[in-house]
């Protein structure tokens, strides 16, 4: 069975490293990696990761990350979450809510 990975490279890197901890704290035996969103791209295409976290959707986090939250882009109040191909908006985005998401990620078989 391969690692179940999520990659953050969300904008600050006190919330990108504050949400890789909580990750690993409730999800020990998943593969959680903190990444500068400057190498987002070619993390992604090298790791295949199972959920992406990023401030800023880029075109590869589109074509090859099957699931992904954008993040409050430009510190705006809103994260956009596109999980098992669909796309919706959300506002005051929690960690209760990136935790919901990866729970509704690991229940498909990988």
């Amino acid at each position: 069975m391969e690692a179940r990975r999520i990659l953050v490279a969300n904008e600050l890197t006190s919330y990108r490293q504050a949400i890789a901890v909580v990750l690993r704290e409730h999800h020990p035996n998943v593969e959680v990696l903190e990444v500068h969103p400057e190498t987002l791209d070619r993390e992604v295409a090298r790791l295949g990761p199972d959920l992406v976290i990023c401030s800023r959707v880029t075109a590869v986090v589109e074509e090859r990350a099957a699931n992904w939250i954008e993040l409050y882009p430009e510190c705006r109040p809103f994260s956009t979450f596109y999980i098992d191909g669909e796309r919706r908006a959300m506002e005051d985005v929690q960690l209760s809510d990136l935790l919901s998401v990866w729970a509704r990620v690991l229940q498909r078989a990988p």
